[in-house]
């Protein structure tokens, strides 16, 4: 009887501990394609939480001084949505890849979820061209 009452108590309290937020993303990468060299840009990287407590999104951490990110702050409850607006500084012509991390208190495999934007950034001579040739 009492070896019963004490897994039911530590079941019970188990699922309290580990009962939080999950985060999931509509997507995790997002392509600008040919864009304009020199106006900053940005995408909003939409989330749900789809776990039972609150998740909060305690950073993001981006690979380097182009890109910089703003949050959802405050926690998102369960069912709730937030997002993740990566920008990036578009200041250098050519290809980029670049990545911001995720950091929440969601469970293990998505507590530092790596986002990418990627695209080309055009100098003004040929992105105008780009676009009088179409």
């Amino acid at each position: 009887m009492k070896r019963g009452l004490l897994i039911s108590v530590l079941l019970m309290v188990s699922s309290l501990v580990f009962a939080g937020g999950e985060i999931k993303f509509d997507t995790l990468e997002y392509n600008f394609d040919k864009i304009c060299m020199g106006a900053p840009i940005h995408h909003d990287f939409k989330f749900k939480n789809v776990g039972d407590g609150p998740l909060v999104v305690k950073d993001v951490r981006s690979s380097c001084g182009c890109v910089y990110a703003a949050w959802t702050a405050s926690p998102v409850a369960p069912g709730d949505t937030g997002s993740v607006r990566v920008f990036y500084k578009n200041n250098v012509s050519g290809v980029f890849h670049k990545t911001v991390k995720v950091i929440s208190n969601s469970s293990r495999s998505n507590r530092k979820l790596p986002l990418v934007i990627k695209g080309e950034s055009l100098n003004k001579k040929d992105f105008k061209a780009m676009q009088q040739s179409k």
